[in-house]
């Protein structure tokens, strides 16, 4: 530590004459003087760097708020500093300031200089980020005149959230036709339940449907083919919105391995009161997992005309397009091409099967009337045999209606 002498330190702020004795009373008032003003300096000159004379020290806690991330916490003089750089993050959301409760307003912006007079917590602030405004482009139908957007879900959200259930109903396994009009038919050996179907929180939006290989059941779910041996998820728009001609269409990427069964199909309102098949099915894109090159359409549909009869008189048309497309490796397009006795299957805007009223001679067309749209992950079966994956993924862009030819109607309940 460096010491002054007082000659020294009266040099800097003050006259100095000299260091003699001073007898007369004006003198002693000025030597009173002099010390005093030399003892305030000296303790100026040996105060630390930087330190307040005085000040007081407090200690800033950060918290998330809702968010995640972390801050180490801060101590601050009464002299005043800087807050932190805010390092905590909310999917979602974006940051606006510091409070001082969890629900109280903005006390302090990101970094702002406070000067403190007691220890504070201080909560992160959220505002959710404004819902992007999806303005989809219409596709090109060869030989048809795609008109307005009827209906869609671009399945926004953040990550890890349902999908709208004003539109989509997820699903158990049940064959009763008021569930979807029956799930988990044809020996599949899966349990369906919701919390397989979340959104992925990403800018565009995706619904994914995760597939597990699994023997444990998830709570509440039910098993229709013992041993189970997958979770997944289906969801239908059954009792919420309902189509009638136009263009529908998805976008997917199909999942990856043998046994994965996706499927994007409809089924006719009419399940609830006629049943399969006279209500009709329409599978607009189905494929196994074991062949991800072959995309396939079918038609299913009564021979008879006596609503709730079932099975002898089901009978099916069906289409595929077989080509070197990894379906699982990336995204593609499914559309229905849709108008009055006519049925048009497209994969990525390519037509490769249709259907007219025409080609099943004296059968029952159900298809000039309302059905609701269904995606799943189904097992077994149609997808060939498990070769080894844990877990898949059926994620799913958008659904999408649009007028074709001047007809196409949705009804949402």
């Amino acid at each position: 530590m460096k010491v002054v002498s007082q000659c020294a330190l009266c040099s800097k702020f003050c006259k100095y004459e000299s260091w003699h004795t001073l007898t007369t009373s004006s003198s002693i008032r000025r030597r009173t003087s002099l010390l005093a003003l030399w003892a305030l300096l000296v303790a100026l000159v040996l105060q630390p760097a930087g330190a307040s004379w005085g000040a007081a020290s407090y200690r800033v806690t950060y918290l998330a708020n809702g968010g995640y991330g972390t801050m180490s916490s801060q101590v601050v003089t009464s002299a005043g500093a800087n807050l932190k750089k805010n390092l905590f993050k909310k999917t979602g959301y974006h940051f606006t300031g510091w409070a001082k409760s969890t629900q109280g307003a903005v006390a302090f912006k990101d970094s702002a200089r406070i000067k403190p007079t007691s220890s504070l917590k201080l909560y992160a602030k959220w505002l959710k980020n404004s819902t992007p405004v999806v303005t989809p482009t219409a596709p090109t139908v060869t030989g048809h005149n795609v008109g307005s957007l009827l209906w869609a879900d671009e399945f926004l959200g953040a990550s890890g959230t349902t999908i709208n259930s004003a539109s989509w109903t997820a699903r158990y396994c049940g064959h009763e036709n008021e569930n979807g009009g029956g799930t988990c038919h044809n020996a599949e050996p899966q349990w369906y339940y919701p919390g397989a179907i979340k959104l992925d929180g990403t800018v565009g939006g995706n619904a994914v449907i995760t597939t597990k290989h699994t023997t444990v059941a998830p709570p509440g779910a039910i098993c229709l083919t013992e041993p189970c041996q997958y979770t997944s998820g289906r969801f239908d728009t059954q009792g919420k919105v309902s189509f009638k001609y136009g263009y529908i269409e998805t976008r997917i990427q199909m999942p990856a391995g043998g046994s994965n069964w996706p499927a994007y199909w409809m089924l006719g309102d009419a399940m609830s009161t006629a049943g399969w098949p006279y209500a009709g099915e329409i599978d607009i894109a189905e494929q196994g997992g074991h062949q991800p090159w072959r995309n396939s359409a079918a038609v299913h549909y009564s021979i008879t005309d006596n609503p709730g009869e079932c099975c002898g008189n089901h009978t099916y048309q069906v289409g595929d397009r077989v080509t070197d497309v990894n379906y699982s490796a990336g995204f593609h397009t499914y559309g229905l091409g849709w108008l009055p006795d006519r049925l048009e299957f497209y994969v990525d805007g390519v037509r490769f099967y249709t259907l007219n009223r025409a080609d099943i001679g004296n059968a029952h067309w159900s298809f000039n009337d309302y059905f609701f749209v269904i995606l799943n992950n189904a097992t077994g079966g149609f997808g060939g045999n498990w070769d080894g994956w844990s877990e898949s993924h059926m994620t799913i862009d958008y659904v999408r209606a649009w007028a074709l030819d001047g007809q196409g109607s949705v009804v949402k309940h």
